[in-house]
């Protein structure tokens, strides 16, 4: 079977990740900013998630809230 890449790769369906990634990233973004570990880096951690795995409705409105959490980004 010769699948198609997409231009970003491509993505996967482990509902086991991703509910421990959504976890992880949920109790970490709610602990105090460390110095190395800024919003910025969660927010990239959370895109990767997002970009990475097809995710299920509620998951996305997980990953949502821990974004609207995190703020908007300092550009």
């Amino acid at each position: 079977m010769d699948r198609k890449k997409t231009a970003s790769g491509p993505r996967f369906n482990a509902l086991h990740v991703v509910e421990a990634e959504l976890e992880h990233l949920d109790w970490a973004t709610r602990q105090p900013a460390l110095r190395m570990l800024d919003a910025g880096y969660w927010r990239r951690r959370v895109m990767a998630v997002k970009c990475g795995f097809e995710l299920t409705e509620q998951q996305l409105v997980r990953l949502e809230k821990i974004l609207m959490r995190l703020g908007h980004p300092k550009e």
